[in-house]
Protein backbone atom coordinates (compact mmCIF):
# COMPACT_ATOMS: atom_id res chain seq x y z
CA UNK A 1 0.00 0.00 0.00
CA UNK A 2 3.00 2.57 0.97
CA UNK A 3 4.41 1.40 -2.52
CA UNK A 4 1.19 2.71 -4.13
CA UNK A 5 0.92 5.96 -2.25
CA UNK A 6 4.72 6.54 -3.27
CA UNK A 7 3.97 6.25 -7.25
CA UNK A 8 0.90 8.01 -7.08
CA UNK A 9 3.06 10.93 -5.14
CA UNK A 10 5.91 10.76 -7.45
CA UNK A 11 3.91 10.91 -10.36
CA UNK A 12 0.49 12.76 -8.98
CA UNK A 13 1.39 15.75 -12.17
CA UNK A 14 1.92 13.19 -14.55
CA UNK A 15 -1.56 11.39 -14.07
CA UNK A 16 -3.72 14.73 -13.33
CA UNK A 17 -2.04 15.54 -16.68
CA UNK A 18 -3.71 12.58 -18.64
CA UNK A 19 -6.86 12.67 -16.79
CA UNK A 20 -7.50 15.76 -17.53
CA UNK A 21 -6.38 15.28 -21.23
CA UNK A 22 -8.99 11.97 -20.91
CA UNK A 23 -11.56 14.40 -20.20
CA UNK A 24 -10.70 17.09 -22.63
CA UNK A 25 -10.63 14.85 -25.70
CA UNK A 26 -13.70 13.56 -24.31
CA UNK A 27 -15.48 16.61 -24.29
CA UNK A 28 -14.45 17.13 -27.87
CA UNK A 29 -15.13 13.82 -29.26
CA UNK A 30 -18.94 13.90 -27.75
CA UNK A 31 -19.38 17.50 -28.87
CA UNK A 32 -18.06 17.92 -32.43
CA UNK A 33 -19.16 15.49 -34.82
CA UNK A 34 -16.02 15.24 -36.91
CA UNK A 35 -14.10 14.23 -34.44
CA UNK A 36 -16.62 11.40 -32.80
CA UNK A 37 -16.46 9.96 -36.63
CA UNK A 38 -12.78 10.22 -36.22
CA UNK A 39 -12.57 8.53 -32.95
CA UNK A 40 -14.83 5.58 -33.79
CA UNK A 41 -13.02 5.29 -37.58
CA UNK A 42 -9.56 4.87 -35.01
CA UNK A 43 -11.39 2.64 -32.65
CA UNK A 44 -12.46 0.39 -35.55
CA UNK A 45 -9.17 0.04 -36.89
CA UNK A 46 -7.51 -0.70 -33.45
CA UNK A 47 -10.24 -2.69 -32.67
CA UNK A 48 -9.56 -4.87 -36.07
CA UNK A 49 -5.89 -5.20 -35.77
CA UNK A 50 -6.35 -6.82 -32.35
CA UNK A 51 -9.29 -8.87 -33.61
CA UNK A 52 -7.56 -10.18 -36.47
CA UNK A 53 -4.27 -10.74 -34.68
CA UNK A 54 -6.01 -13.10 -31.90
CA UNK A 55 -7.92 -14.56 -34.56
CA UNK A 56 -4.44 -15.29 -35.91
CA UNK A 57 -3.09 -17.06 -32.81
CA UNK A 58 -5.99 -19.07 -32.28
CA UNK A 59 -6.28 -20.04 -35.75
CA UNK A 60 -2.00 -21.21 -34.80
CA UNK A 61 -3.00 -23.56 -31.97
CA UNK A 62 -6.23 -24.63 -33.95
CA UNK A 63 -3.72 -26.03 -36.77
CA UNK A 64 -3.55 -29.63 -35.50
CA UNK A 65 -7.02 -30.60 -34.53
CA UNK A 66 -7.99 -29.17 -38.35
CA UNK A 67 -4.97 -31.04 -39.69
CA UNK A 68 -6.49 -34.30 -38.17
CA UNK A 69 -9.43 -33.38 -39.51
CA UNK A 70 -8.54 -33.14 -42.99
CA UNK A 71 -6.39 -36.57 -42.38
CA UNK A 72 -10.06 -38.51 -41.38
CA UNK A 73 -11.63 -36.52 -43.94
CA UNK A 74 -8.86 -38.04 -46.73
CA UNK A 75 -9.66 -41.46 -45.10
CA UNK A 76 -13.06 -41.44 -45.57
CA UNK A 77 -13.01 -40.32 -49.02
CA UNK A 78 -10.44 -43.29 -49.62
CA UNK A 79 -13.05 -45.78 -48.00
CA UNK A 80 -15.67 -44.49 -50.27
CA UNK A 81 -13.20 -44.72 -53.51
CA UNK A 82 -12.66 -48.09 -52.74
CA UNK A 83 -16.37 -48.61 -52.15
CA UNK A 84 -17.42 -47.16 -55.28
CA UNK A 85 -14.53 -49.17 -57.24
CA UNK A 86 -15.96 -52.90 -55.64
CA UNK A 87 -19.92 -51.78 -56.95
CA UNK A 88 -18.47 -50.87 -60.26
CA UNK A 89 -16.57 -54.04 -60.61
CA UNK A 90 -19.59 -56.36 -59.27
CA UNK A 91 -22.39 -53.82 -61.70
CA UNK A 92 -19.99 -54.73 -64.93
CA UNK A 93 -18.33 -58.41 -64.06
CA UNK A 94 -20.25 -61.20 -62.20
CA UNK A 95 -16.49 -62.59 -61.98
CA UNK A 96 -14.16 -61.14 -60.00
CA UNK A 97 -10.44 -61.59 -60.36
CA UNK A 98 -8.85 -62.59 -57.32
CA UNK A 99 -5.66 -61.08 -57.81
CA UNK A 100 -6.54 -57.99 -59.15
CA UNK A 101 -10.31 -57.20 -57.36
CA UNK A 102 -8.13 -55.79 -53.82
CA UNK A 103 -9.69 -53.80 -51.42
CA UNK A 104 -8.25 -51.91 -48.51
CA UNK A 105 -9.14 -49.87 -45.62
CA UNK A 106 -7.95 -47.35 -44.09
CA UNK A 107 -7.36 -46.51 -40.24
CA UNK A 108 -6.05 -42.79 -38.94
CA UNK A 109 -3.51 -42.88 -36.57
CA UNK A 110 -1.02 -40.04 -35.34
CA UNK A 111 2.90 -40.64 -34.83
CA UNK A 112 4.54 -40.61 -31.61
CA UNK A 113 7.62 -40.97 -31.86
CA UNK A 114 10.25 -41.20 -35.15
CA UNK A 115 13.65 -41.48 -36.23
CA UNK A 116 15.05 -40.34 -39.91
CA UNK A 117 19.26 -40.39 -38.57
CA UNK A 118 20.52 -44.16 -38.13
CA UNK A 119 20.48 -46.91 -40.83
CA UNK A 120 17.46 -48.24 -39.58
CA UNK A 121 14.92 -45.96 -38.74
CA UNK A 122 11.16 -46.95 -37.07
CA UNK A 123 8.45 -44.77 -35.88
CA UNK A 124 6.12 -45.55 -33.52
CA UNK A 125 1.93 -44.83 -33.82
CA UNK A 126 -0.71 -44.13 -31.20
CA UNK A 127 -3.03 -47.32 -32.79
CA UNK A 128 -2.64 -51.15 -32.03
CA UNK A 129 -4.24 -54.32 -31.91
CA UNK A 130 -7.24 -53.11 -30.01
CA UNK A 131 -7.29 -50.54 -33.19
CA UNK A 132 -7.35 -53.66 -36.00
CA UNK A 133 -3.97 -53.27 -36.74
CA UNK A 134 -1.74 -56.12 -37.64
CA UNK A 135 1.85 -57.06 -38.87
CA UNK A 136 2.46 -56.51 -42.51
CA UNK A 137 -0.46 -53.93 -43.06
CA UNK A 138 0.81 -50.74 -44.96
CA UNK A 139 1.37 -47.07 -43.56
CA UNK A 140 0.72 -44.26 -45.90
CA UNK A 141 0.44 -40.27 -45.28
CA UNK A 142 -1.02 -37.64 -47.15
CA UNK A 143 2.16 -37.07 -49.20
CA UNK A 144 2.31 -40.91 -50.13
CA UNK A 145 4.01 -43.97 -48.79
CA UNK A 146 5.69 -44.22 -44.93
CA UNK A 147 6.30 -47.74 -44.19
CA UNK A 148 4.80 -50.90 -42.95
CA UNK A 149 3.56 -52.38 -39.84
CA UNK A 150 6.70 -55.10 -38.06
CA UNK A 151 5.38 -54.59 -34.91
CA UNK A 152 2.18 -54.55 -32.41
CA UNK A 153 0.73 -54.35 -29.14
CA UNK A 154 -2.74 -53.30 -27.80
CA UNK A 155 -2.82 -49.51 -27.98
CA UNK A 156 0.56 -48.94 -30.44
CA UNK A 157 2.21 -50.11 -33.90
CA UNK A 158 5.70 -50.37 -34.90
CA UNK A 159 6.16 -49.12 -38.51
CA UNK A 160 10.16 -50.50 -40.59
CA UNK A 161 10.16 -46.74 -42.04
CA UNK A 162 10.94 -46.25 -45.62
CA UNK A 163 14.06 -44.90 -44.47
CA UNK A 164 15.40 -48.38 -43.17
CA UNK A 165 17.68 -50.00 -45.88
CA UNK A 166 16.03 -53.15 -44.88
CA UNK A 167 12.79 -51.73 -46.64
CA UNK A 168 11.77 -52.71 -50.23
CA UNK A 169 9.10 -51.52 -51.93
CA UNK A 170 7.79 -52.67 -55.38
CA UNK A 171 7.50 -49.54 -57.37
CA UNK A 172 6.74 -48.40 -60.99
CA UNK A 173 7.04 -45.34 -63.28
CA UNK A 174 3.31 -43.77 -63.62
CA UNK A 175 3.66 -42.88 -67.00
CA UNK A 176 5.00 -46.16 -68.25
CA UNK A 177 4.38 -48.91 -66.04
CA UNK A 178 7.96 -49.82 -65.48
CA UNK A 179 8.47 -51.02 -62.66
CA UNK A 180 11.51 -52.00 -60.08
CA UNK A 181 12.34 -51.87 -56.36
CA UNK A 182 12.88 -48.77 -54.18
CA UNK A 183 15.00 -49.10 -51.37
CA UNK A 184 16.57 -46.25 -49.19
CA UNK A 185 20.62 -46.08 -49.43
CA UNK A 186 21.32 -44.78 -45.58
CA UNK A 187 22.44 -41.69 -46.71
CA UNK A 188 20.33 -38.35 -47.52
CA UNK A 189 16.13 -38.85 -45.34
CA UNK A 190 14.84 -37.29 -49.22
CA UNK A 191 16.10 -39.72 -51.27
CA UNK A 192 16.20 -43.46 -52.48
CA UNK A 193 17.03 -45.21 -55.29
CA UNK A 194 14.95 -47.38 -57.81
CA UNK A 195 16.79 -49.84 -58.95
CA UNK A 196 15.91 -53.29 -61.65
CA UNK A 197 14.70 -50.59 -64.21
CA UNK A 198 15.71 -51.66 -67.82
CA UNK A 199 18.18 -49.46 -69.63
CA UNK A 200 16.02 -49.01 -73.02
CA UNK A 201 13.84 -47.41 -70.77
CA UNK A 202 13.00 -43.51 -71.59
CA UNK A 203 13.67 -41.45 -67.90
CA UNK A 204 13.03 -38.15 -67.49
CA UNK A 205 13.39 -35.98 -64.30
CA UNK A 206 10.21 -35.65 -62.62
CA UNK A 207 8.38 -38.78 -63.75
CA UNK A 208 6.24 -39.97 -60.63
CA UNK A 209 6.76 -43.00 -58.81
CA UNK A 210 3.95 -45.34 -57.42
CA UNK A 211 3.28 -48.50 -55.75
CA UNK A 212 2.92 -51.21 -58.74
CA UNK A 213 0.13 -52.76 -56.18
CA UNK A 214 2.21 -56.43 -57.03
CA UNK A 215 2.59 -56.57 -53.29
CA UNK A 216 -0.71 -57.08 -50.95
CA UNK A 217 0.42 -54.44 -48.31
CA UNK A 218 -0.18 -51.29 -50.89
CA UNK A 219 -2.54 -50.93 -53.26
CA UNK A 220 -1.18 -49.56 -57.00
CA UNK A 221 -0.93 -45.68 -57.57
CA UNK A 222 0.20 -44.77 -54.20
CA UNK A 223 2.89 -41.96 -54.78
CA UNK A 224 6.46 -42.82 -53.46
CA UNK A 225 8.15 -39.89 -54.97
CA UNK A 226 10.04 -38.18 -58.32
CA UNK A 227 12.91 -38.95 -60.21
CA UNK A 228 15.65 -36.44 -59.78
CA UNK A 229 17.12 -36.98 -63.04
CA UNK A 230 20.10 -38.70 -61.46
CA UNK A 231 21.26 -42.44 -62.70
CA UNK A 232 23.78 -45.25 -62.10
CA UNK A 233 24.16 -47.48 -64.97
CA UNK A 234 25.37 -51.08 -64.20
CA UNK A 235 24.49 -54.72 -65.85
CA UNK A 236 21.63 -54.98 -67.56
CA UNK A 237 19.30 -52.04 -65.45
CA UNK A 238 20.30 -48.85 -64.14
CA UNK A 239 19.44 -47.16 -60.56
CA UNK A 240 17.37 -44.08 -60.39
CA UNK A 241 17.85 -41.19 -57.87
CA UNK A 242 13.97 -40.63 -56.38
CA UNK A 243 13.52 -37.08 -54.24
CA UNK A 244 10.57 -39.13 -51.46
CA UNK A 245 7.57 -37.45 -51.37
CA UNK A 246 7.04 -37.50 -48.01
CA UNK A 247 9.21 -35.20 -45.36
CA UNK A 248 9.73 -37.44 -42.29
CA UNK A 249 10.83 -34.98 -40.68
CA UNK A 250 7.00 -33.04 -40.45
CA UNK A 251 5.61 -36.61 -40.57
CA UNK A 252 2.44 -36.06 -37.71
CA UNK A 253 -0.85 -38.33 -39.26
CA UNK A 254 -0.90 -41.23 -41.16
CA UNK A 255 -3.40 -43.79 -42.20
CA UNK A 256 -2.78 -47.68 -41.69
CA UNK A 257 -3.68 -49.80 -45.13
CA UNK A 258 -5.78 -52.99 -44.44
CA UNK A 259 -6.27 -55.17 -47.46
CA UNK A 260 -9.37 -57.14 -46.88
CA UNK A 261 -8.66 -60.14 -48.89
CA UNK A 262 -4.70 -60.49 -48.63
CA UNK A 263 -5.07 -63.80 -46.53
CA UNK A 264 -7.29 -65.01 -49.94
CA UNK A 265 -4.30 -63.90 -52.39
CA UNK A 266 -1.39 -65.24 -50.26
CA UNK A 267 -3.08 -68.26 -50.07
CA UNK A 268 -3.51 -68.67 -53.68
CA UNK A 269 -0.23 -67.48 -54.34
CA UNK A 270 1.37 -69.82 -52.53
CA UNK A 271 -0.65 -72.69 -53.43
CA UNK A 272 0.55 -72.90 -56.98
CA UNK A 273 3.99 -71.35 -56.12
CA UNK A 274 4.01 -68.29 -56.76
Amino acid sequence: MRSLLNFLLRFKTLILFLILEAVALGMIFSSHDYHHTVFYGVARNVSGFVAKRIEKGTYYFRLRRVNEELVAENIMLRNRLEALASDSQEIFSEVRDTLKAINYTCLNARVINNSINKQKNFITIDKGSKHGVARGMGVASSSGVVGVVVGVSGNYSLVMSLLNTDFRLSASIARNNYFGSLAWDGINYRRARLSEIPHHVQINEGDTIVTSGFSAIFPAGLVAGTLTGEQKKGGDFVSLQVLLSVDFKKLTNVYVIGNLTRDERESLEKEVGQ
